[in-house]
């Protein structure tokens, strides 16, 4: 007989650990105890050798669905004389005097409390706060490890004597659920209208008398926007059928154009409107629950570019997609994600309002805001958005905000990192040299910390932007390193001295008395890239928008030779002005013209005419460009892609969010079955390779004016991008020998120069890495700072 105790750490609290191996122990005959600590669990097995080992070896094949193991360690053996086991049990939590801890994350909900919230007979029939150890809030309501539900905000609800039975019942899957509640002792949800903004349809005179569930339901019905107090903050709702409504909350969130995200009642639903893979299907129903990217279907698709004049044109479709996601062909959906939304899609027990098919389901916030998350917060930063508000008092500690998720001809890919998935740790290929705190990126930012071998993410955070966006990333900044039990000893930051995530990094790092480490924005893209996929080293090809270079100029389309903390510059795009700076991203007309000016091309007045440009502004950001009066030089990839969807009369003449010429553009190259490409012209100097983009628009420029438009125009410019790309990695091959390349860079994030360029670098014999866990635009940056600078 052997006692043997072991330290398990990996995401293995909140999530049903103790729990399984208390019925593992049971089922084998062994006895002993579990514990959670403050960053691990702590396990103690008393039987014969053999049946503890056996056990042990088992557990990574019989852990819950969502726990994951990063070490089993042996702490301890003792020899008994004794042949006496004692049962198994649950020892109260402790607290490790050295930590590694792992926050997990939210879950949605799982289908056997779907079921009991649909279920009449059950006690929790309707009840919008139903969990159990497979689904609901963590990471939001925590606010101390180790995670027991006296360090949550769900603390102020004591159990009732049935939900207390549950919980301590082994055969239960509420047997030790931290979140877990019902009406009887748990949280409780109201509404509150807002009468100056409510519909006249609307039957929700204040005081509303109708069941809280029914009156949201109404408000929806009646064409009004609802603002929901969800998991991890609020969301905005309308019902996605009705195009008035689509408009109303359009104008009063300032959001012109940028597409919504939609829930959907159920998977035959998203059929209606969507073509649905297999591991689509499975990531919208897995415990993480994202918004997934679909392509719609090809008969909705067609009609989907351009909005149609009047809500009669949309009548026939079972979704009024082009006011939904007017710039693509594609549509982000999800499935209800907590019994809240379940009950708001499929109906109170006490109105007549049908099921919804679709509901609008975008982030309760102002523009570039974070998302709010307490209700007196809500109430007055969306008054001037919701007609009405669904609160209730299961207190949100952090914000979360929704995952979102695209197939990619690579696979899965995760484009904003939060609930389900954040803020689930990273396993690097090399243990950092100290503990890391990386600020991140001004655009989508997160922070991580990095300790030991991982690295922590941040759910996402946003646009640095705001003074709310600021406080946001302030308060994570102080609180991640609290809740992981970590001491920053090096700040990492961003190598442009302006940035408030730069500037803030500086400021803790000055308080605290250690050093800060400034990372170049590729560098960072680069190695995150290749750090999540196991490597230190290896060929980057980052293709993005903007980020500040060494020599001071705005990069954006370089391959670059990483080794660790290192870089080499390889190969870029060839520069080119920005009359205007930061405005001719908002313009891109500016760019055509900066473009035209580098070619030496002088446009046709009709040319202007069509491409919406007036004389004075031609003659004025020319100026600009050649005697560089705010027009710093960009070789950024984003910025290519600008000036080509502005000659093509793609482009709008002000975009309304990022990235919305390029989304345009492969919308409509996507069309096209062209395999021919445009002209470029590669230059070496110096040991870079630069890619001249001149012939290229000097070509098209020269085209009979119907080709401008054309869809086949706009292949031919993916077609030439993949071409270019090709060429720089092959200079890079050249003079590195690497096998190994990394794409990062929010320009990945376009599928269609995904799947052109990637089988023409596995041609060459190289091993192709991309982003699947963390973001390839900025949400990945931290990542990228906190090993580069960890690894120095």
């Amino acid at each position: 007989m052997k006692r043997k105790t072991y330290t398990i750490t990996g995401t293995v609290q909140g999530v049903g650990f103790r729990p399984t191996l208390f019925r593992l122990a049971q089922e084998t005959g062994l006895g002993g105890w579990v514990q959670n600590r403050s960053g691990s669990v702590a396990l103690t097995l008393v039987g014969a050798t053999d049946a503890i080992d056996a056990f042990v070896a088992r557990l990574p094949e019989t852990i819950p669905t969502n726990a994951t193991i990063s070490n089993i360690t042996l702490v301890g053996e003792t020899t008994l004389t004794t042949t006496t086991v004692s049962p198994f049990h649950i020892m109260e939590s402790g607290f490790d005097a050295q930590s590694s801890v792992t926050i997990p994350a939210d879950l949605a909900m799982c289908q056997e409390c779907r079921t009991e919230v649909l279920d009449r007979g059950n006690r929790r029939f309707q009840y919008p706060f139903t969990t159990c150890t497979n689904c609901g809030p963590r990471y939001t309501v925590v606010h101390g490890m180790p995670y027991d539900r006296e360090r949550t905000t769900l603390d102020t609800f004591p159990l009732c004597s049935d939900c207390l039975r549950e919980y301590r019942d082994p055969t239960n899957r509420r047997f030790h659920a931290e979140s877990t509640a019902c009406p009887a002792c748990g949280p409780k949800v109201w509404f509150k209208a807002t009468s100056s903004h409510l519909p006249p349809s609307a039957i929700l005179p204040p005081p509303c008398h109708l069941p809280p569930l029914s009156a949201a339901r109404a408000t929806l019905a009646a064409g009004g926007i609802l603002a929901i107090r969800g998991m991890g903050g609020f969301h905005l709702a309308v019902d996605a059928t009705n195009v008035k409504a689509i408009a109303e909350l359009r104008q009063r969130k300032h959001r012109p154009n940028k597409p919504f995200a939609i829930m959907a009642r159920n998977l035959d639903a998203v059929r209606r409107v969507c073509q649905l893979s297999v591991a689509e299907a499975n990531l919208l129903q897995s415990p993480e629950a994202p918004i997934v990217i679909l392509n719609l279907k090809p008969q909705i698709a067609s009609s989907n570019l351009e909005p149609p004049p009047s809500t009669q044109a949309t009548s026939h479709l079972p979704l009024p997609t082009s006011h939904i996601s007017p710039d693509t062909h594609t549509l982000g959906v999800m499935l209800p994600t907590t019994p809240l939304h379940l009950l708001l899609h499929e109906g109170a027990n006490d109105d007549s309002i049908p099921p919804f098919g679709f509901l609008i389901m975008t982030s309760g916030n102002q523009s570039s805001e974070p998302i709010c998350i307490q209700n007196e917060e809500a109430q007055t930063r969306l008054s001037g958005i919701a007609d009405a508000f669904l609160l209730h008092d299961r207190e949100i500690n952090l914000r979360c905000d929704d995952s979102l998720c695209i197939e990619q001809p690579s696979g899965l890919q995760v484009w904003r990192r939060a609930r389900g998935y954040a803020p689930n740790p990273i396993l690097i290929p090399q243990a950092l040299s100290y503990c890391v705190l990386a600020m991140g990126a001004e655009l989508k930012n997160a922070i991580a910390i990095g300790f030991n071998s991982q690295v922590t993410l941040s759910p996402h955070i946003g646009d640095l932007s705001t003074p709310e966006a600021r406080d946001s990333h302030e308060r994570v900044a102080k609180e991640l390193p609290e809740f992981l039990d970590q001491s920053p000893e090096s700040i990492a930051v961003d190598l442009h001295p302006d940035m408030h995530c730069t500037r803030y990094g500086e400021q803790i790092a000055k308080s605290l008395g250690i050093p800060t480490v400034s990372v170049q924005h590729h560098h960072a893209h680069g190695a995150a890239c290749l750090a999540e996929n196991g490597n230190t080293s290896g060929l980057a090809l980052v293709l993005d928008g903007t980020g500040l270079g060494l020599d001071g100029n705005i990069w954006g389309a370089e391959l670059l030779h990483i080794e660790g903390p290192q870089f080499t510059r390889l190969a870029t795009f060839a520069p080119t002005p920005l009359p205007g700076g930061d405005r001719a991203v908002e313009e891109p007309n500016r760019q055509l013209v900066a473009r035209w000016h580098v070619a030496g091309i002088i446009p046709e007045p009709e040319l202007l005419q069509r491409c919406g440009i007036q004389e004075d502004q031609n003659r004025v950001w020319k100026q600009q460009c050649s005697q560089r009066i705010n027009a710093p030089l960009t070789h950024a990839a984003g910025r290519l892609f600008d000036a080509f969807a502005a000659l093509l009369g793609i482009a709008p003449s002000r975009t309304s969010y990022e990235g919305q010429a390029p989304i345009r553009l492969e919308a409509a190259a996507l069309k096209s079955r062209s395999t021919t490409t445009l002209s470029f012209n590669p230059i070496e100097k110096d040991g870079l390779l630069s890619i001249d983009w001149s012939p290229a628009f000097t070509e098209l420029t020269k085209r009979h004016a119907d080709v401008w438009q054309s869809t086949d125009a706009a292949k031919q410019i993916h077609n030439a991008v993949a071409e270019a790309a090709v060429a720089m990695v092959r200079y890079g091959i050249k003079h590195t020998g690497e096998t190994t390349i990394a794409l990062s860079g929010g320009v990945f994030m376009n599928r269609l120069l995904c799947s052109l360029l990637i089988p023409k670098l596995k041609a060459l014999g190289l091993t192709v890495l991309t982003h699947s866990t963390t973001p390839p635009n900025d949400g990945c940056i931290a990542l990228g700072q906190a090993v580069i600078a960890g690894w120095q």
